[in-house]
Formats: structure tokens, C-alpha cells, sequence
């Protein structure tokens, strides 16, 4: 989720350029749209490294051909994050094989690539931010699948992904093969701490923490002292710049032949482990049967189990004190996520009793 969509039009030119860096929000990432760019010269490409050197976070969507080659043919391309318009997709040329709640996935006929298609409740330049932070995230040395063309078909957005043959989420793995349940929870626990203990780069990705402020401000079910309090627990919570995955779930993270990999990076930026701790919280703990079974391919008897192993893992909660300990001290973060989640998507029922319970 980018903090604003700034939209410039014409030909960038030195002038146009400085207007539009002074509209930036520093702190934030912003999404520059391309859409009626018809060129752009070599003082604005100038003016657009300088901002980036002076750590605005930013990057640019919708850009012709032109002006994508004008980025490519000088280098700033390499510095600077651009996505070209999306091009037209032929579904026909694929099958499908799985969805969530956002998307569906298909294979390609030649088996390289899938697809996945984005539902309305997916904002366009959410698909562009996911591209770009999964080219980053590769760049930045964690394991994840490639990522490829930006796609519309009719009032859908779609990714062209690598295609991983061998590929199992782990999700996948306990449900086919249940006595792997603690190996394959004590793994998840430990990649996990593994991503929640490298320094992150602050100059590329986001502060989680902004994500939920904005949320909050933005969220039309909480009232002002609600939004007060909100805002007070997120600034409660130590500071920290070691990576986040932004979505950590056990359907997130893969197995392959040339090991494990994280998928959906969408939300990947930094902060504290507890608000990925949040997400997975939400996940593991507060889904119902129906959903469980969905995401997962088992029930909620068998995440509590997951949940349990993991926990003990990654926190050392090896007795009963010390497990609702933990409970108790994500609960909270979990109530922040779904608030998050229900802002950007929609609540379901159940989501502002627990939130209203949890965090105020």
C-alpha cells in the first residue's frame, strides 16, 4: 500500500519534475502514474535519481514504451523502479489451479510460468507495488520466485510469475503428510526468525508501522478516541529495521527442490517481528473451520498444533504459562492486523468485535 498516487501528465521536464518531488511524502512510499506521461528528458531522470539519493521512496507505474526504455537506456532504471503499462493477457493460454481470498492462480501451457489474477477487491497499484517489491526482494538476496509481466485482463490485474514445479507450501505439506507436522512447523519457525533477524534496507522498503498508522486514520469504524488509541499502540512498540514478510502464513512459504522460498511480497518492508507475529496470530488463532480448511487444507485442531510447535520454537513457550503468555501478548497485534486487513479489504463479521475486545 502506497501513502499517495501522484499523477503528472505531458512531458517531464526539469520544472515539472521539481513539482512533482516536492509533492512526495518522504516518509512514505509513493506511486508516480505514468498514464499520461508521453516522454520524459534527462533533467527530470536527473531529478528523479537526486530524490532517491536523498531517500524518497517511490516508484512509477503505467509508463510507455518509450519512457521505460528511457529509463533502461541510461541506467536509472537500476536505481529507480519502473512498471511499464500492463499489457493484454490471453487466459485462454492458461489452466487453472488454485485461489484465495485476492486472486487466482494458472499455470502456462509450456509449464515456465503461472499466473496469478487479482479480484476487484485488489487495487491496480497494489499489483504494481507487488511486482516491484518482489524484484527487490530477490535483489536483496532472499529466495522467491521471479517475477515477470504486468497483465490486464478486462477489469483484472495479473502477475507472470516463475513457475516452480516442485514447489509445496508447507501449508500443503502437513496436509498431505500430517506426521511431518512438527518438522515442518519447527522449519517455518526457524525461517521465520531467520528473515526477523536480517537488517533490512530502509532506503527501498517500508516501515510496517506506517502501513498500520494509515490504516487506522483511514479506518470508518473506529471512532477518534479509538483512532487515539490505536495509534498509541503502534508507537508503543519498540522500533526495529530487521525484515518483515508482511503476510507470514504458513501458504507463504514454499518448499523446492533448491530449498525453501517466500511468496506474496506485497507487504514485505521492516519493523518488529510482532507485527508479522500479528498477521500469523490472526491467521493461526482466530480463522474459522471454513477458512482454515480453504487456506490450509486442514482444520482448525490441526493449526492449533502447528501453532503450539511454533510457538515453542520461536519464543520458547514450552509449558502452558508460558503459551497463553504468548497468546496473550500477540493478541493484541493480531487485533492490529485485522484491523489493517479489514481496513484495506473489508471486515468480516467477526473482525471489529475481536478488535473493539482486544485493543481497547
Amino acid at each position: 500500500m502506497a501513502n499517495s498516487i501522484l499523477k503528472p501528465f505531458g512531458t517531464l521536464d526539469r520544472t515539472a519534475t521539481e513539482i512533482l518531488v516536492s509533492q512526495m511524502d518522504h516518509s512514505s512510499v509513493n506511486t508516480i502514474d505514468f498514464t499520461n506521461v508521453d516522454n520524459i528528458n534527462f533533467a527530470s531522470l536527473r531529478l528523479l535519481l537526486t530524490a532517491r539519493e536523498q531517500d524518497y521512496r517511490f516508484f512509477i507505474v503505467n509508463a510507455n514504451e518509450a519512457v521505460a526504455e528511457k529509463f533502461e537506456d541510461t541506467g536509472v532504471s537500476s536505481f529507480v523502479n519502473v512498471c511499464r503499462k500492463p499489457k493484454t493477457l490471453d487466459i485462454s493460454k492458461y489452466q487453472e489451479f488454485g485461489a484465495s481470498f485476492l486472486s487466482k492462480a494458472y499455470n502456462s501451457e509450456d509449464g515456465d510460468s503461472m499466473i496469478k489474477i487479482y479480484g476487484s477487491r485488489v487495487k491496480k497499484e497494489l499489483v504494481s507495488q507487488e511486482k516491484i517489491v518482489a524484484r527487490e526482494v530477490f535483489k536483496f538476496g532472499i529466495q522467491t520466485p521471479l517475477v515477470g509481466t504486468l497483465y490486464e485482463n478486462e477489469d483484472s490485474v495479473a502477475l507472470d510469475f516463475e513457475r516452480i514445479p516442485s514447489k509445496r507450501s508447507f501449508s500443503r505439506i502437513i496436509a498431505d503428510e500430517p506426521h511431518r507436522l512438527e518438522e515442518i512447523s519447527v522449519l517455518f519457525a526457524k525461517k521465520c526468525k531467520e528473515l526477523h533477524t536480517k537488517e533490512c534496507n530502509t532506503k527501498v522498503f517500508q516501515d510496517r508501522t506506517i502501513y498500520y498508522r494509515q490504516s487506522i486514520v483511514n479506518c470508518k469504524e473506529l471512532t477518534d478516541d479509538e483512532k487515539i488509541k490505536a495509534i498509541e499502540f503502534v508507537n508503543s512498540v519498540p522500533r526495529k529495521t530487521t525484515c518483515l514478510h508482511g503476510d507470514m502464513q504458513l501458504s507463504n512459504i514454499i518448499m523446492t527442490d533448491n530449498g525453501v522460498m517466500w511468496i506474496d511480497l506485497s507487504d514485505f518492508g521492516y519493523g518488529n517481528p510482532m507485527f508479522d507475529m500479528g498477521m500469523w496470530y490472526f491467521q493461526a488463532r482466530m480463522n474459522t473451520e471454513e477458512i482454515a480448511q480453504h487456506l490450509y487444507h486442514f482444520g482448525l485442531d490441526t493449526l492449533k498444533k502447528v501453532w503450539d510447535v511454533f510457538i515453542k520454537e520461536y519464543f520458547g513457550a514450552d509449558t502452558p504459562e508460558k503459551a497463553q503468555k504468548v497468546d496473550n501478548q500477540l493478541s493484541k497485534f493480531g487485533a492490529l492486523h485485522m484491523l489493517y486487513l479489514g481496513t484495506e479489504y473489508g471486515f468480516e463479521p467477526h473482525m471489529m468485535p475481536f478488535i473493539r475486545k482486544t485493543l481497547f
